[in-house]
């Protein structure tokens, strides 16, 4: 096959990731772009290897994308509550009231937010590790940990 027919194509299907927004099609038009630039640099007429070429390179292009470069989601938005329970962090600020309370921080975000208003049955001061217990409407319940 033609080498300008493997990159042509390679755009079209790269081109149509904006359509179908799933980002594992342009995957297999980049494999089809180098393809054909392999094909025209050192001459390869043959179909057989040229698919073969395809392949494998659309195996490994996307084998990369998986393994290196898709960054794992570090977040708990979305999730029920009992996926928090027990989740640790760090008390940044309390409030002056008659009920124990304040803001917490988590290292990574929790149910879309790095910082929530906590109340606790105990008085805790800021830099104290807080544990969560329950969710009580938009504030945490939490314990001192």
């Amino acid at each position: 096959m033609k080498p300008w027919i493997w990159v042509a194509g390679g755009i079209a299907l790269a081109a149509l990731e904006l359509i179908v927004p799933s980002f594992t099609i342009i995957w297999f038009g980049l494999a089809a772009i180098v393809t054909g630039i392999l094909s025209f640099l050192f001459g390869i007429q043959s179909l057989a290897v040229q698919l073969a070429l395809w392949a494998i390179m659309s195996g490994m292009f996307t084998f990369m994308w998986f393994k290196f470069f898709r960054q794992e989601t570090k977040t708990f938005s979305g999730q029920g509550k009992d996926a928090i329970i027990g989740k640790a962090g760090t008390i940044v600020r309390v409030t002056d009231s008659t009920f124990p309370g304040g803001v917490i921080r988590f290292p990574i975000a929790i149910l879309g937010s790095d910082e929530w208003s906590f109340v606790s049955d105990v008085v805790l001061q800021v830099g104290d590790r807080g544990i969560i217990t329950d969710v009580a409407g938009d504030k945490l319940v939490i314990r001192k940990g």
